[in-house]
């Protein structure tokens, strides 16, 4: 909850959005298991809703990474010239050796971009019905997790779920490859790792522990049946992972440094160095005060006059030496001759 509620604080914009609902992954599947080892019966509901929330969570990864060029021109500008590798892991590996590779161009980079999308949007779309219709199955007792057999319907909707997941995972993987270099300032790696355990345990565990159940490995013990330890196990370690895979999030998802655009970070750097310095000196505040762009340099110089001419009573107002950096001045004069008298500071 604190790393939620210091991306909302500290990050403008849509962007401290998709980060909440990356960083919601890890507490969402804990939580969902923790209630399924409490109530075993509702498991299959709290698995379903789980999944619900990766996969909107997965749109909204794609739509971070892309968001950091910030315009489309920015990413057809950076991205000119790169190539796209086909053959990438998990489905095309082996086939990497046939597959092209496609140089980009700003003609057909919009239309990549929209095909990676729409890789990531069908497991947002499939995964939620293919639970939606587990559950309605399980409520009628046709439905059994963990029974593998040729007419159970488990083997079957998890085959579907896992070959959903390994498209959304390539596109996500063609995505993570191509902005590597671009977006390195953004520190995309780690965040892609994150988001891929995430991902691939989520959707493996359940077969594997599905395939030792067939297998006699995992046995009834009571109080407990096979297929309810099956599920103990899975839900188990669901929350050890999490709470391994949320520590890693924190690091690089809590955090300024990779999640804001570099001219903002320096924007801030700036404005708390100046923040410190009126804290100091309120002399220096009243010279800064005169700075108009505070972005162009830290370190300025500037030799104005002012005349101020009045019919009622005539002076006027100089103000030289006026030099301006990062922490103070170094002169500071200003003679204001009136006509009663004179006054120097």
């Amino acid at each position: 909850m604190e790393g939620e509620v210091f991306v909302c604080r500290k990050i403008a914009s849509r962007r401290k959005v998709q980060l909440s609902f990356i960083m919601g992954i890890y507490p969402v599947f804990s939580t969902t298991s923790l209630i399924s080892l409490y109530v075993p019966r509702a498991s299959l509901v709290a698995r379903f809703s789980a999944q619900v929330y990766l996969s909107v969570s997965l749109l909204q990864f794609v739509m971070l990474i892309t968001g950091y060029f910030k315009t489309r021109d920015n990413m057809r500008r950076l991205l000119k010239g790169s190539i796209l590798p086909l053959g990438s892991p998990p489905l095309l590996i082996f086939a990497s050796c046939c597959l092209p590779k496609i140089p980009i161009t700003e003609g057909n980079l919009l239309q990549i971009v929209r095909i990676i999308k729409a890789a990531v949007l069908q497991v947002a779309v499939l995964k939620p019905i293919l639970w939606f219709v587990a559950t309605v199955l399980w409520t009628n007792g046709s439905y059994k997790p963990g029974k593998i057999g040729l007419h159970e319907p488990f083997i079957f909707f998890q085959i579907a779920s896992l070959l959903s997941t390994l498209i959304a995972l390539n596109g996500i993987i063609i995505l993570f490859r191509l902005c590597k270099e671009p977006l390195k300032n953004f520190k995309i790696t780690p965040k892609f790792f994150t988001v891929q355990l995430a991902l691939v345990l989520t959707t493996t565990q359940s077969i594997l522990i599905a395939i030792l159940l067939s297998a006699n490995v995992i046995t009834c013990r009571y109080p407990f049946s096979a297929r309810m330890r099956g599920s103990y196990i899975d839900n188990l370690l669901t929350v050890v992972e999490m709470f391994f895979f949320n520590i890693m999030a924190t690091i690089w998802y809590r955090r300024l440094e990779g999640n804001i655009d570099p001219e903002d970070q320096l924007r801030r750097r700036y404005y708390a160095q100046l923040s410190s310095t009126y804290k100091v000196d309120p002399a220096i505040q009243i010279a800064m005060g005169d700075e108009t762009d505070v972005m162009t340099s830290l370190t300025t110089s500037e030799t104005s006059s002012r005349t101020l001419d009045n019919n009622s009573n005539e002076g006027k107002i100089v103000l030289n030496g006026v030099e301006l950096n990062g922490k103070g001045t170094n002169g500071y004069h200003q003679t204001k001759d009136l006509e009663n008298g004179s006054t120097e500071i």
